[in-house]
């Protein structure tokens, strides 16, 4: 069961106990969980007021209506949560405090799933158990080996560190590679209006990551490298840097001063 959907279900209770302490749940709060799977983790997150899980497995579903379907605050929906419709949520909350989000993502569709968060702004803080790889992406600094795209891209949005890391005995089936769970928290203000933009920038310099910033950004936009010179010099930064020791901050600026310039489509 569950293998087409590429997932690796939690069967660790003490870690799904420990990441839902690490939740701070109470009576007020309401929790979006994807891809619960089995219901291992969602067993320890029924103190909230509401609780619901988005399960795209039509096996998955049957077994967590059986076992949930009849608990008042918890919502099965059968759904792709790449396609999911997150009003559906909103309406229910009523004005209430934003989610808290949880998941097991799976390991082929984490980036996705990630960048579809980050685009809704109906939640604060959310645990999610990915690759370790991944973990140490999304938590990367500026200058460090490990920061690409997902990092600078994330960061517009919200920040990420590490809360504990799992092994493949936690799942099963087993994978073969480590795992994390990664606290999420949004930001208030994300650190650019347009984050599409920003994101396309970000995805542009790291295609070829080994290359200077000119470089890849001249072979990802289609720009003249003398356009691209001038407008990265006017945002201070240096044409010969590397794309991974350029901070969030720094494309958010370098997207802006793009968008002025009149040469983005």
């Amino acid at each position: 069961m569950g293998a087409k959907y590429g997932q690796h279900f939690l069967v660790n209770q003490h870690a799904a106990e420990r990441i839902a302490l690490a939740m701070q749940l109470g009576p007020a709060d309401a929790v979006l969980e994807i891809g619960p799977g089995k219901g291992a983790l969602t067993a320890f997150l029924l103190k909230a007021q509401q609780v619901a899980v988005v399960e795209v497995d039509p096996e998955m579903i049957a077994l967590l209506k059986a076992r949930f379907g009849s608990v008042p605050n918890v919502r099965v929906f059968q759904a792709d949560i790449l396609e999911f419709d997150f009003a559906r949520l909103s309406e229910a909350n009523q004005g209430r405090s934003p989610f808290k989000v949880v998941g097991n993502l799976p390991y082929n569709l984490t980036s996705p799933i990630l960048r579809r968060l980050s685009d809704w702004t109906g939640w604060k803080t959310a645990f999610v158990m990915v690759q370790k790889e991944v973990a140490d992406r999304l938590c990367a600094k500026a200058a460090t080996s490990a920061y690409g795209a997902l990092s600078a891209g994330m960061s517009l949005t919200c920040g990420a560190e590490t809360v504990f890391e799992l092994s493949g005995a936690s799942f099963k089936p087993p994978p073969k590679v480590k795992s994390a769970v990664v606290k999420l928290t949004r930001r208030e203000i994300p650190l650019t209006v347009d984050i599409l933009g920003t994101q396309r920038v970000i995805q542009a310099a790291f295609q070829q990551r080994r290359k200077t910033i000119l470089n890849s950004l001249s072979h990802g936009l289609g720009l003249e490298k003398d356009d691209i010179q001038q407008i990265l010099e006017k945002t201070g930064i240096n044409p010969g840097e590397r794309p991974e020791r350029i901070s969030p901050e720094l494309f958010v600026r370098l997207n802006d001063s793009l968008s002025k310039s009149g040469r983005l489509e």
